[in-house]
């Protein structure tokens, strides 16, 4: 008899209406296929691109693991995919991907290929939340970074339409950002304008420390499902 299939991966990212965005994320989700051949991933988006997360989950057939391709908790994590999954048996929902130690590693990768780090330090620059807990998130990024670079680093947001204020002469601003869009350009179009800044890294992207941490992610996620929800065996649930 043969073994039960594993879940499905359903790869679900922001979304985003950018062309080099989708493009990305793709390249991203066509890595962590290719490091696992034999399992099925699948992608899909929360808003902006198609399919959208209701439309993939209706196709489902059998059980999987919704990996959120968002690097802080917040309204998309507590609300949006959990009100997508509510009252699908068989589905269940992983962890987003930050912070991590590997996504800072991956963050100075990017920076590394912009130049060298200065000693004024980084600016970490996310994309903004109204949770509290996404700050939490990204001061907790910049510690990680801190550590793996050995300067300062400042934790800042997009939302805050002075985020540049404070920050000293020369520093480098890093993409706390996981693919292109409008908020990648937005935010190299200010660090230019605003800072001078002349190291200014790319989104995060379609880096191999991603990959590793989105089937890590799926593995914590799949641990938690019952022996028979893993095997498609749903009929006896309940």
């Amino acid at each position: 008899m043969s073994e039960p299939k594993a879940p499905t991966l359903i790869a679900v990212a922001h979304g985003t209406r950018e062309a080099a965005g989708v493009a990305e994320i793709g390249r991203l989700v066509e890595l962590v296929r290719r490091a696992r051949p034999q399992a099925t991933v699948r992608l899909c988006w929360l808003e902006l691109a198609e399919p959208l997360l209701r439309e993939e989950l209706a196709d489902q057939a059998g059980p999987a693991v919704v990996v959120p391709l968002l690097l802080s908790t917040g309204y998309h994590v507590k609300t949006d995919i959990t009100a997508a999954v509510a009252g699908r048996p068989g589905i269940t929902v992983a962890a987003q991907l930050g912070p991590d130690r590997r996504i800072a590693a991956a963050v100075l990768d990017r920076l590394h290929q912009v130049g060298g780090l200065p000693a004024a330090g980084i600016a970490l620059v996310g994309s903004g939340s109204s949770d509290p807990e996404a700050a939490d998130d990204l001061a907790m990024a910049a510690a990680q970074l801190r550590q793996l670079a050995g300067c300062p680093v400042y934790p800042r947001v997009l939302t805050d339409p002075r985020w540049y204020d404070g920050l000293p002469a020369g520093i480098a601003v890093a993409s706390y950002l996981l693919a292109p869009g409008y908020f990648a350009g937005r935010l190299a179009e200010l660090a230019r304008a605003e800072l001078g800044a002349t190291r200014v890294s790319d989104p995060i992207g379609a880096h191999p420390n991603l990959v590793e941490l989105i089937w890590d992610r799926y593995a914590e996620a799949a641990r938690t499902m019952s022996p028979d929800i893993r095997a498609g065996r749903q009929d006896r649930l309940g």
